[in-house]
């Protein structure tokens, strides 16, 4: 009994000690301007082309990563001398027996930083959540892997909505054509949005799993989504070229009004208890908060003379926005701070969506001629074209 004890201390040890390793040490500070790829060399991944390219063009995809391999064994035990006189600093080793066992090491030392089991098949799902792992350990940071984003195109007189997964290689239509004016939001299967009808402005939800397309609300005055709030609520601008009002909408039918004023007051966006919104009551367009009932308008932006557009974080600490100086670029403010960075500079580069994981958002630039998607980073370091269209909303 003894024996047992010192066992399931040892084991329960080892795996803390792992999940330390993860917690404590960055390898590489996506943070940082100027830092250099880090590289890989992948191990025992040859009965799994698919796992490979899966995760080789992911991690490549980020602009963080250079991935080499796959390789056959060195050795059978893990030797960092072998890999000393190469350029390689990680080394990511597949085991196989009834799963993948996938062991990561620094060159500098002989025991895995990571060690994790993961199910045996050779396909793209399992290939991102390896990635994931991977990126994670290195980063400190929430993977983009899982992304996706939903979008428009012109589509002959018409406009499509279509989905994309988070680098642009998986491009799906999903055969609905709307006159779509202003922002699409994507949760779960279905796909929120706003557009015009013959007359009247319509905000209506299609739903991808049941190809059912839904009106929620019909206005003859200019209606404008601005967020779903779960699957029953949302937070929209309604104006008639008179009055401008801030509303919440249940699915049910009921309706609060969370603002009126004279002012034009558009693109509201929950981020807690608080409402971020578009309004031109100093003059020009300005990005305002307030609290979720309507009270305590305050203004967040100064520099510039027209903002629109607000994304906030999914922690709250950023806001992202189009300001309009010659052409329109993205603009990232530190709420804490109230510091802000122009982080594009070619085109028009417009309708700024941060990510769920934080660190990169989907936008609008038309900077080689056209309409195309953007991946950026907050830091504007990366930014790569992932497809062409505009109106991106990115999600899970």
């Amino acid at each position: 009994m003894k024996f047992l004890k010192i066992f399931f201390f040892l084991v329960c040890f080892h795996f803390l000690s792992l999940s330390f390793a993860w917690a404590e040490k960055i390898y590489l500070d996506i943070t940082q301007p100027g830092i250099k790829k880090l590289s890989l060399a992948v191990e025992g991944f040859d009965r799994f082309p698919t796992l490979f390219d899966t995760l080789k063009e992911d991690l490549e995809f980020t602009e963080y990563f250079k991935v080499y391999g796959p390789f056959p064994y060195r050795a059978e035990q893990f030797d960092p001398n072998l890999w000393k006189s190469s350029n390689v600093e990680i080394v990511v080793r597949a085991e196989t027996y009834e799963k993948i066992l996938i062991k990561i090491f620094s060159v500098a030392s002989t025991s895995p930083i990571f060690v994790k089991e993961y199910s045996l098949k050779d396909d793209q799902h399992t290939g991102k959540l390896i990635a994931s792992d991977i990126y994670k350990l290195l980063t400190g940071k929430e993977s983009p892997f899982f992304n996706r984003f939903v979008f428009v195109r012109k589509i002959s007189k018409s406009m499509g909505l279509f989905l994309s997964n988070w680098n642009g290689k998986n491009v799906i239509d999903t055969g609905l054509r709307r006159e779509i004016i202003s922002r699409v939001v994507l949760r779960g299967n279905k796909i929120f949005y706003s557009c015009l009808d013959g007359k009247f402005w319509k905000i209506e939800v299609f739903d991808m799993a049941n190809r059912i397309n839904k009106e929620l609300i019909k206005s003859r005055s200019l209606l404008m989504l601005g967020d779903v709030l779960n699957d029953r609520e949302l937070l929209y601008s309604e104006s008639d070229g008179e009055i401008s009002e801030i509303k919440i909408f249940d699915i049910s039918g009921k309706t609060r009004t969370i603002s009126s004023s004279r002012w034009i007051d558009t693109s509201p966006r929950l981020k807690g208890y608080k409402v971020f919104f578009v309004s031109n009551r100093s003059g020009q367009p300005q990005i305002y908060e307030m609290s979720h009932s309507g009270l305590n308008i305050k203004r967040v932006t100064y520099r510039g003379r027209y903002n629109t557009e607000p994304s906030i974080s999914p922690d709250g600490s950023k806001l992202a926005f189009s300001s309009l100086n010659g052409n329109f670029q993205i603009h990232i403010m530190d709420k804490s701070t109230e510091s802000q960075n122009q982080i594009t500079k070619e085109g028009n580069n417009e309708q700024p969506s941060f990510c769920p994981d934080g660190h990169f958002l989907t936008i609008m630039s038309d900077r080689r001629g056209k309409k195309e998607i953007y991946l950026i980073s907050a830091d504007g370091v990366v930014q790569k074209s992932l497809t062409y269209g505009y109106l991106p909303y990115c999600t899970r």
